[in-house]
């Protein structure tokens, strides 16, 4: 039912390999950029913007995850810090990767985002990927580009478990994907698309969620009564309508 994540977390493979066996060890040169991260890093919870600055070259470009490019980095982050840290903060930075060529070095990461309005804690995860060039001596941050990672924060609802044995059997997106199986183990429904099998969990009438997707798939049924497919609704907006073949 998550065609499109399936397609990312096929394409990431290797590095979840990698990674869920602990942390790559660095070597020096790379520790040396990631030392560079913390310290900017450091430097922006302290507020101070001298030693933030001089680890931010002065064109750095940023291209946030609702896709705004800035390219006056310096000068918005000293009207962001007018605003208090709880607004913006990361925690658990992780999975470093770091690619060097010459005195340029590639960064890829995920943190963990926390955003404060009034009574909510608004939690994103995320994954960015920096550029550094390496200046008299030190790595300098020049561009930055991030995006959210698709964890959805929906709470399951109470769903009527008596109607899951009509959504069992397979499903297909378009002729040349890959068969979905949809399925019944005690009580509760479960998609497998490419190996990889997670539980559908009920969101309303028919409609329900992963947790690793955005998106949300509503059962669809003939005048019968017979279910003949799902809509996969983005959280765009958008529909996918998937037919049942089996």
């Amino acid at each position: 039912m998550r065609y499109f994540i399936c397609l990312l977390l096929a394409l990431c493979i290797p590095a979840s390999v990698i990674h869920a066996a602990g942390e790559v060890k660095l070597s020096s040169a790379q520790q040396e950029v990631v030392d560079a991260r913390k310290a900017r890093v450091a430097a922006a919870e302290r507020r101070d913007f001298a030693t933030w600055s001089a680890l931010v070259a002065d064109d750095c470009i940023y291209s946030t995850d609702d896709g705004a490019l800035s390219t006056n980095v310096k000068a918005k982050t000293i009207e962001h810090w007018k605003k208090p840290i709880e607004y913006d903060r990361e925690v658990n930075a992780r999975d470093y990767v770091v690619h060097l060529y010459g005195n340029t070095a590639v960064l890829n990461l995920r943190i963990t985002g926390h955003e404060q309005f009034t009574d909510s804690d608004i939690i994103s995860e995320v994954r960015e990927t920096e550029t550094y060039i390496k200046q008299n001596g030190s790595w300098a941050l020049v561009a930055k580009q991030w995006g959210l990672l698709p964890v959805n924060f929906h709470k399951p609802v109470a769903g009527d478990a008596s109607l899951y044995k009509d959504y069992v059997g397979q499903y297909q997106w378009r002729p040349l994907d890959a068969v979905e199986t949809v399925s019944l183990k005690d009580g509760k429904l479960w998609s497998n698309l490419g190996g990889d099998e997670d539980e559908a969990l009920p969101l309303g009438s028919e409609t329900f969620f992963f947790k690793d997707d955005l998106g949300s798939v509503t059962f669809v049924r003939d005048a019968r009564g017979r279910v003949t497919g799902y809509t996969y609704n983005r959280n765009d907006g958008q529909e996918i309508h998937v037919k049942k073949i089996k």
